[in-house]
Order: C-alpha cells, then sequence, then structure tokens
C-alpha cells in the first residue's frame, strides 16, 4: 500500500486507537489484498478524503492504469462522510 498522506494516515491511526476501533485495521487489510489478489501486479495508493478521518484510494497497476477507485470512509457521530448507507455505523467501510 501507497501511502500519499503520511501525516494524515499517522493521525487517523491514532484516533481510531484512540477509540479502540479496529474497523479501520480491518479495512485496510481488505485492501491491500485486493492489491496482492489481482491477476496483474497492483498497489492501492490511499490519498486524504474531504470528509473526516475518511481517504480516497486507488488501485494502480504496474503499467500506471486504474482499476478499483472508492473511499475509505469514516462513519461517525454525526455522520459527515455524505455516504449513503443502509445502516447506521460507526466505524470505517470501504465504498466504490
Amino acid at each position: 500500500m501507497k501511502i500519499m498522506c503520511q501525516e494524515y494516515f499517522d493521525a487517523v491511526v491514532r484516533y481510531a486507537e484512540s477509540i479502540g476501533d479496529r474497523t479501520l485495521q480491518e479495512c485496510l487489510g481488505r485492501l491491500e489484498r485486493w492489491g496482492q489478489n489481482a491477476r496483474q501486479t497492483s498497489e492501492i495508493e490511499l490519498y486524504r478524503d474531504f470528509a473526516p478521518y475518511s481517504f480516497l484510494f486507488k488501485q494502480r497497476y504496474a503499467d500506471g492504469s486504474l482499476g478499483v477507485v472508492g473511499g475509505l470512509v469514516y462513519h461517525g457521530s454525526p455522520d459527515r462522510s455524505c455516504c449513503f448507507t443502509l445502516e447506521k455505523m460507526n466505524g470505517w467501510s470501504i465504498h466504490t
């Protein structure tokens, strides 16, 4: 995984740890596996998103082309992610 916003990423990881939430690490693990399980070599790139504690991600292949693009979104209280969910939740989830 390639972190394009290291300082922000570190702050979000600290926040998740401070509230005892494991959903961020679970989602990061899922994204990492996406990059490893592709038929082609790929890497997940993480960027800062406008929503608090959230990220944009891109799956980038070795030739530079893009695969899946989405968000690693924090649904807090209040939820300021601007993302639709069927059920109210607290924590991180992957949106594509």
